[in-house]
């Protein structure tokens, strides 16, 4: 990709958000919440827009994303002995982004059991995410550099 950029020194970028969005569906599709009265399903990615680089300059290999991704989910919720009710809802996180702490992540959440949502899948759904930046340098830093012999 890089013809001539000695020492990797310019300035290179790499868009990555149609990788991010493949990314989004391996990984995070189907995530779940399950115990004895309770399931909740990520069933669809259902938007992932914004911005996602893998950058390099100065040698250094950087990426920048700030997302918006919004999840469809599933509910099944145990209500009686042999009775179910399904609930369908959204999650959105409107800010994604590559210097986010973990206090900072703030999910929306719109389904009628929302308060179990929270709760229980947001932190599955966290710990996934959370992996998203580590992986995509790695997947794509050699994409922004050359060999410097």
């Amino acid at each position: 990709m890089v013809v001539h950029n000695p020492n990797n020194w310019h300035w290179v970028e790499k868009n990555c958000l149609p990788w991010s969005k493949e990314y989004l569906q391996q990984n995070v599709l189907n995530t779940e919440f399950v115990n004895d009265s309770l399931k909740i399903v990520v069933h669809n990615i259902d938007s992932v827009t914004g911005d996602c680089d893998v950058t390099q300059r100065k040698g250094k290999v950087l990426c920048i994303y700030d997302m918006k991704v919004e999840f469809a989910i599933t509910s099944t919720v145990q209500e009686g002995e042999d009775e179910t009710r399904d609930i369908i809802g959204t999650v959105i996180l409107p800010e994604f982004t590559h210097d986010q702490d973990d206090d900072e992540y703030e999910f929306q959440v719109k389904a009628d059991n929302s308060v179990d949502v929270k709760k229980y899948l947001l932190p599955v759904l966290l710990a996934k995410l959370k992996k998203f930046q580590s992986d995509l340098i790695s997947t794509h830093e050699g994409d922004v550099q050359h060999a410097t012999d």
